[in-house]
């Protein structure tokens, strides 16, 4: 009985739980043995927190780690998501702004859906996001030419 508590907590520190089953695939695949489960995540907290007391050691909270942004907009994200570190002056803050604003004019003109009001390649590094001029609140796109021919017709 001792030797299969100190395997359940052996096991619950590495996420798995042991259960007796006729397929048996314990230790080196044995016919027969202890079958081992993945628990899902809320009973490995559980089985992990208890270990800890018996212990008198300090226990695991859930843990996630993907984070999710809470807007669905991009350009909620982008003028409401606070930066990285916090800006010391007016200026350092609005400089943060004028860039979050070109970066949303920059990505909205490269994600157009209609092909004919998409940006080409050559259209977008002009865009003040790229050039690092400063932008005013509105970009106009230069209308871009047509493209060249491939190769010249075959001589008939």
């Amino acid at each position: 009985a001792a030797a299969a508590a100190a395997a359940a907590l052996s096991a619950a520190s590495a996420g798995i739980g042991s259960t007796d089953g006729a397929r048996g695939s314990g230790e080196g695949g044995c016919e027969g043995g202890e079958e081992w489960l993945l628990l899902p995540e809320a009973e490995y907290v559980v089985a992990k927190n208890r270990e800890a007391a018996a212990k008198n050691e300090k226990g695991v909270k859930l843990c996630r780690n993907k984070q999710y942004f809470r807007y669905k907009l991009l350009q909620d994200l982008l003028s409401r998501h606070p930066p990285r570190k916090a800006h010391a002056t007016a200026e350092e803050a609005e400089a943060e702004a004028e860039r979050r604003r070109a970066m949303l004019s920059f990505i909205s003109g490269l994600l157009q859906y209609d092909p004919a009001q998409r940006w080409t390649p050559r259209q977008a590094i002009q865009h003040p996001f790229i050039t690092g001029s400063k932008y005013t609140g509105r970009f106009a796109v230069a209308p871009s030419a047509p493209a060249a021919p491939a190769a010249p017709p075959p001589p008939a």
